[in-house]
C-alpha cells in the first residue's frame, strides 16, 4: 500500500485511511520546513510532473540551456537507474538522483534530504522531476512552489478531463511534442477545453523543432522567480 495517495484494501479500510492522513499531516510539516529553507536560500522549488515519456527530462535540458545551468539544480526522481541524471550532468546540470524503486511519487522527507547534499550556492531554481505518473504526484506537497505539468501531444487530447487533479494544482501546462500534433490526432481545441473547466492557466506549446515554445516557459520561470524573491524580502524568517 502506499500510504500517501491512499492506495489501500477494502479490508482495514478505517485504520489505512487514519495510518494516511498521519503519514500526510507529518509529510505537509517537513514539505513547508523546505519550502521555508528554500525561500531562505532564494532557490525557487518547481515540481515537475508528468507521465512518463511526456518530456519531462527534455523540457528540463532545454530550459538549462535558455536560463543557464549554473543556475539550476536539479533533483531527478525514477523508480530505477540514474540514465536522465547522466544527461543532465552532461549539459552541466548539478543533478541529484532519488530512485523510489516500488514508489510511485517523491515525498517531502526526500527532498529534504536530497537538498542537504546538494551544493545550492548561487542557484536561482531547483527543478524537481517526479516519478512519472499523473496520479499519485498529483497532490503531494514536496516544498515546491510551483507545479508544472508536462503533457504530451501523444498522450491524446482528452487528459485534463481523465486526470484533473493534477492540473488543478498546475501553475503550468506545457503540451509537448507539438510539431506531430497533427499526425497523432491530437485536438488542441478539446484539450483547452477541458483544462479550462478546471481553471484557467497558461498552456504553452513546445517541441524541440522549436526553441520558442521553451522559450516562452523560461520567461515564464525567471518571471516566477522575481516574484519568489520580492516574497522572501516580506517574509519572516
Amino acid at each position: 500500500m502506499c500510504d500517501e495517495c491512499g492506495c489501500e484494501e477494502e479490508e482495514g479500510k478505517e485504520k489505512n485511511v487514519l495510518v494516511n492522513e498521519s503519514v500526510m499531516d507529518e509529510n505537509d510539516k517537513i514539505a513547508s520546513k523546505v519550502h521555508h529553507e528554500l525561500m531562505h536560500k532564494k532557490v525557487l522549488p518547481i515540481n515537475i510532473m508528468g507521465s512518463p515519456g511526456s518530456g519531462k527530462t527534455t523540457f528540463i535540458q532545454q530550459i538549462a540551456r535558455l536560463i543557464g545551468p549554473e543556475e539550476i539544480a536539479v533533483i531527478q526522481g525514477d523508480l530505477e537507474s540514474d540514465i536522465d541524471k547522466e544527461k543532465l550532468e552532461n549539459e552541466g546540470i548539478h543533478t541529484k538522483q532519488i530512485n523510489t524503486h516500488s514508489g510511485c511519487h517523491l515525498n517531502a522527507e526526500m527532498i529534504k534530504n536530497s537538498i542537504e547534499e546538494m551544493d545550492l550556492e548561487d542557484k536561482k531554481f531547483l527543478l524537481i522531476e517526479n516519478v512519472g505518473n499523473l496520479v499519485c504526484p498529483a497532490d503531494i506537497k514536496i516544498g515546491q512552489e510551483l507545479n508544472v505539468v508536462i503533457s504530451s501531444t501523444t498522450e491524446g487530447s482528452d487528459k485534463p478531463a481523465k486526470y484533473p487533479v493534477i492540473f488543478q494544482n498546475a501553475d503550468l501546462v506545457v503540451v509537448t511534442k507539438f510539431d506531430i500534433a497533427e499526425h497523432v490526432d491530437f485536438n488542441l481545441k478539446e484539450y483547452e477545453m477541458f483544462l479550462q473547466k478546471i481553471k484557467p492557466m497558461e498552456i504553452i506549446k513546445a517541441s524541440i523543432k522549436d526553441e520558442d515554445g521553451f522559450r516562452k516557459s523560461a520567461e515564464f520561470l525567471k518571471k516566477r522567480y522575481d516574484n519568489w524573491i520580492e516574497k522572501t524580502k516580506t517574509h519572516k524568517h
